[in-house]
């Protein structure tokens, strides 16, 4: 009776501790967190910002869907453009992050298309192969493929992301011919 006791105790604190010590998660509820969202899922800090953000989202599932055929759905997605929303969610000095298959955040430095298409791709591939292949798929794979996808302008990464994108590509090039969906299931 007494370990069940503190069973219980465990079980209430552990989300509590999550919510409080790892910031990501907090996107799971993003509006206890200072940000509003709408019907579509789309939330902000800024809602003046509103149309920039429809624009960049709808643009960037536009761009996915027609030069690679991905669907990306209507994942909850989180525009932070202040310091203070991207503190709350963990952002630290990323320009976004996708919470598996759950949420996307995208901090004010992300609000390029290319930054939203490669967290749309992260999303798009949780919820393709499932948000542990995320955690333990090869790095390369996964960051080279958002990378190459997402039409980076970026001339050069920063190691080891630049030879992840370089893998990818070589790797595309070899699978090319294959629908990637499926050239992508046996690898993930």
């Amino acid at each position: 009776m007494k370990y069940s006791k503190w069973i219980a105790v465990i079980f209430l604190l552990l989300p509590i501790s999550a919510f409080a010590f790892f910031r990501p998660v907090r996107a799971l509820i993003p509006e206890a967190f200072g940000v509003r969202c709408n019907e579509q899922n789309l939330c902000m800090d800024d809602f003046s910002e509103l149309a920039k953000a429809e624009s960049l989202l709808n643009d960037s599932k536009s761009y996915l869907a027609t030069q690679w055929g991905l669907s990306t759905g209507e994942p909850k997605i989180i525009f932070c453009s202040t310091e203070q929303c991207r503190s709350a969610f963990g952002l630290s000095n990323k320009a976004g992050f996708t919470l598996g298959s759950f949420a996307i955040v995208i901090a004010s430095r992300g609000w390029q298309q290319h930054y939203v298409a490669h967290e749309l791709i992260h999303h798009w591939q949780a919820d393709s192969f499932g948000s542990l292949a995320l955690l333990t798929g090869e790095q390369w794979l996964i960051e080279g493929m958002a990378y190459v996808l997402s039409n980076d302008p970026r001339m050069e990464l920063h190691q080891p992301f630049e030879s992840y994108r370089q893998r990818f590509n070589n790797w595309y090039r070899l699978n090319a011919d294959t629908p990637l969906q499926e050239s992508l299931g046996g690898m993930l």
